[in-house]
């Protein structure tokens, strides 16, 4: 792939980007920036992200009139034992960064601060600056739905039941034999996971979506269900002549801008198109364009 001149993509920046963008569309006041290195911050863990925030200008937005006694940098300190002993010290507006509890209070100083572009927030309680991700991501910020997701073709499977067979017997299997189902599951499956219950009345299968005593998925959870997802670079008709050459180690040109139309397919239905880029040490596709639901059909 190194033919085609990929375009480096780093996975944290890349990450950071877009987590300021979603910021902004939320309404909030965010950037990218650099940490002033003879500043000293207060370093936090907020369960799944970490972040940095200047003592003092934290203390002059929560506290302004205690501010104006503190005499200056000798006194960061003291308002780290102020920041670890109010409940909520910080107030971010987004979901993403909401957290139970800080954790590991520090000061930050020096060469122990990052020298890269990190992600701001600013918050009722001063910027905050996000030195580590927040690894999930909020259900409430999950993108709507859309006429293309809808028509996804999915595979459904209603599942009897299972026995158990030891390799002799399995080996010793032919045409006649009666297998017995030793335990009955009645469920219905979508990507391996339980979406229901059925059971047979003259009609055909009665569906039940959730019962009591069974892990079914609630309407709500089909979104999370995994989709296979299919990166396809090039696509070409052949007759059984070339085929055979092409497995035999024949050269196939690709066009000059390959790279940049990679078909993005979920469970087999194209709904994307995107370009191929070396993210950090492995690749990546990068999207370019997301089809509406009649280009995807």
């Amino acid at each position: 792939m190194s033919s085609l001149q990929l375009r480096r993509v780093e996975a944290v920046t890349h990450a950071r980007v877009k987590a300021v963008q979603g910021w902004r569309q939320a309404g909030q006041g965010a950037g990218l920036g650099r940490l002033a290195p003879q500043t000293t911050y207060l370093g936090f863990c907020a369960g799944d992200w970490r972040g940095l925030v200047s003592p003092h200008e934290w203390l002059q937005h929560t506290l302004p009139q205690l501010h104006a006694w503190m005499p200056g940098e000798g006194s960061a300190t003291s308002i780290a034992h102020l920041f670890q002993s109010v409940p909520q010290p910080l107030l971010p507006q987004v979901q993403a960064l909401r957290y139970q509890a800080l954790t590991e209070i520090e000061l930050v100083t020096g060469q122990a601060l990052p020298g890269d572009d990190l992600p701001w927030l600013d918050t009722p309680r001063g910027r905050v600056w996000v030195t580590q991700l927040p690894t999930r991501r909020p259900v409430s910020e999950q993108p709507p739905s859309t006429r293309v997701l809808q028509d996804l073709p999915l595979h459904l499977q209603w599942l009897l039941g299972i026995s158990y067979l030891t390799h002799g017997s399995l080996a010793r299997l032919g045409q006649g034999d009666v297998l017995r189902i030793e335990h009955r599951t009645d469920r219905c499956l979508l990507a391996n996971r339980c979406i229901g219950v059925f059971t047979f009345t003259e009609e055909g299968l009665h569906m039940q979506a959730t019962v009591a005593d069974q892990a079914i998925a609630a309407p709500d959870e089909l979104t999370t269900l995994p989709v296979r997802l299919e990166f396809l670079l090039a696509s070409q008709a052949t007759d059984l002549g070339t085929l055979a050459r092409i497995l035999d180690g024949q050269l196939i040109a690709l066009p000059s801008d390959a790279a940049r139309h990679i078909e993005i397919r979920a469970n087999g239905k194209s709904v994307a198109r995107g370009e191929l880029v070396q993210l950090d040490d492995g690749l990546g596709i990068e999207v370019l364009q997301v089809y509406a639901a009649e280009q995807s059909r």
